[in-house]
């Protein structure tokens, strides 16, 4: 079982909105992706954390491509 204090929400979030903004079903991001439909469905739950790999996979399916940003803190 996972560790929720491990699991970061924000992922899930983002991908979901994204896949959306897409106008993508999980069914087809799945098919684009390379990444099953229950994967995405977990990872957009909060169930588990995708790797970076998966990431990259995901962003293309999308035909988006994917950034990481190292944000300063809210003070």
């Amino acid at each position: 079982m996972v560790d929720k204090d491990y699991v970061y929400p924000e992922v899930g979030e983002a991908l979901r909105k994204a896949r959306e903004d897409a106008g993508m079903s999980q069914d087809q991001l799945a098919e684009n992706s390379g990444i099953s439909r229950i994967t995405i469905s977990r990872i957009e739950q909060a169930h588990i954390n995708p790797s970076f790999r998966s990431l990259e996979a995901l962003a293309q399916g999308m035909g988006r491509k994917l950034t990481i940003s190292f944000d300063a803190l809210d003070e």
